[in-house]
Order: C-alpha cells, then structure tokens, then sequence
C-alpha cells in the first residue's frame, strides 16, 4: 500500500530518505530522530517506523508514487539504485525541484574523483551531473571512501570457511569509512541551518589500512586466527564476483594494484581523525563474520 503525503507546504515539515532501509540509509533515519526530526523512511519495502518516522513505499522508478512522498518536504537524503539513465535521473531532479525542496543530500562515491571513468564511478558521475543541472546550488553531495561494510560483504565467507582473506594486493592501502559516520555527515547537512558554500563534500576514514591490517584486526576482535591467502589477480577477480557483478570486481582489483604501498607513498589526505576506527567497527559487526552480535555503533564512536 502507498502512503501519500500531502503536497501543501503548510503540512507538518519532514525529511525525506530514500532507501531507509539500507545498511546507510538507516544510520540516517536514526541520526535524523536522535537529532528531533520527522522522517519520511522511503523504500520499496519499507518497515515499521519508530516515532517521528513514516514508513512509505515507493521507488524512485515509480513516478507517481514517489512524487507522492516529496510534498511539504524541507531536505531529501537520495541513495539512488545503480544503473539509472539520464531520462530517469532527469525525472527524479525534476520532482524534487517540483515539490520546493530546499535542498538535496546525494550519496555518490569517492570514485568519481578518484578514478573517474572507472566501472564504479559512472552511474554517481550521471547522477551528479543530471541532478546537479536541474537542483543547481541546492544539491550537495556526499562522496565516501571505501565502506568497511564491503569487507563483511566479501570476506565473511572465506574467514568463516578457511580462516583467510583472499587477496592479490594484501598491501594496498586504503581509507575505509564506517556507515555510521556518512549518515552522521549526511545528517550534519540535512539539519543545517544555513547550507555551506560547497556542493561537493569527500569522507573519508581515519587512517591508511590494507587488508593485511585489517585482517589482523578481525583476528583480535573475532578471537581466532585470520591468515592471507594471497593469489593471482584473476583469482581475486573470480573470487569477487561471488558477491559482486563481474564488471565491478574486475574494477575493484585494478584499484587495488594502483593504490599505494607503503604508507609514505599515500597521498595527502584530511583524513577524519574523529571517525570510527576501523577495530571499534569490527567489533560491532563481528556477527557479520560468525561471532556473537555486538553493541551497534553510535554517533561519535571513535
């Protein structure tokens, strides 16, 4: 069932997130609460709300119902699925700025600047320029790291079965982001009172770790040994694709024999220093990887 919102502005103001219920878009739907705002929780299969939060049902390849969601609306948080053409994104800029959003938070991907062109990065390169020519300065956009929930994503199989970490590149450097703190910087511009100049904000985590770091870390916090198991990239490739689409894993290992090793080759980064550690992480998704569920990470976990 749609709910439908109405489009008068004098209705009670909210913020709109889609994909609410995404390992992203809920750290944003908690943040937005915590903070004292009304959300409109946007999915194609939305949950029970807690209060303050309006579970609505609608995708953003559904004109009809996701125009109904926008109406009254003060900020919307946008995760757009890949793959989008311009004809869809030009829509969906065109509805927002329709419904007198004041202003928009899109997720994209430290990709697009990083290595432009790439496989990864070209759906969040469309979406910033179609968007960005409809909504104009209203637009800001988010581009994170590497999430650390990838590693879950693609490792727990392999730690589970063989005590390993599979990989070409155990030594290329990354700086990988915890969820939690994109949604708390997604939620730092949906509640500002007055938006800063710049449209575009990188995010990235608070320190240089390759997956040799990062394996010895879930060694500690799961409590059993982890070793690397380094093999071709080929194999890597085959390995990622179990998880990923083949084009993506194909990229994945390319970036990673282009990324830097050793730490004095890194490039010169802000790195957010006041960000989730990668160990406080782990230890909050261990049951990801087999172990006993933890305590979830808050806002300000360092």
């Amino acid at each position: 069932m749609l709910i439908f919102v109405s489009q008068k502005k004098e209705s009670c103001q909210e913020i709109v997130v889609r994909g609410a219920t995404g390992q992203l878009g809920r750290h944003v739907v908690d943040g937005l609460t915590r903070a004292g705002r009304r959300v409109r929780a946007v999915s194609r299969h939305p949950t029970a709300g807690e209060p303050g939060v309006t579970p609505c049902r609608a995708d953003v390849r559904d004109t009809e119902a996701f125009r109904s969601v926008l109406g009254g609306a003060d900020a919307i948080f946008v995760n757009l699925p890949p793959g989008l053409n311009d004809q869809d994104l030009a829509r969906i800029g065109a509805d927002i700025h329709r419904a007198a959003i004041p202003f928009t938070v899109l997720l994209s991907s430290d990709r697009v600047g990083s290595f432009p062109g790439s496989v990864m990065a070209a759906s969040h390169t469309r979406e910033e320029s179609v968007l960005g020519a409809i909504l104009g300065d209203s637009l800001v956009v988010l581009r994170p790291a590497m999430f650390m929930d990838n590693d879950a994503a693609e490792w727990w199989a392999s730690i589970r079965d063989q005590g390993a970490v599979i990989t070409a590149f155990p030594d290329a450097l990354e700086v990988p982001i915890a969820s939690v703190d994109i949604a708390n910087a997604a939620v730092a511009r949906l509640t500002a009172q007055r938006q800063k100049a710049h449209r575009m904000q990188r995010l990235v985590g608070p320190e240089w770790l390759s997956a040799r770091d990062r394996a010895a870390v879930l060694a500690e916090v799961l409590g059993r040994p982890i070793i690397i198991r380094e093999v071709s990239p080929d194999e890597h490739v085959a390995v990622l694709a179990r998880v990923r689409p083949m084009p993506i894993a194909r990229q994945k290992v390319m970036m990673l024999r282009e990324a830097p090793r050793p730490i004095r080759d890194c490039p010169e980064l802000s790195l957010g220093k006041e960000r989730t550690r990668y160990s406080v992480w782990a230890a909050a998704n261990a049951a990801a990887f087999g172990s006993r569920a933890a305590e979830p990470i808050r806002r300000g976990a360092t």
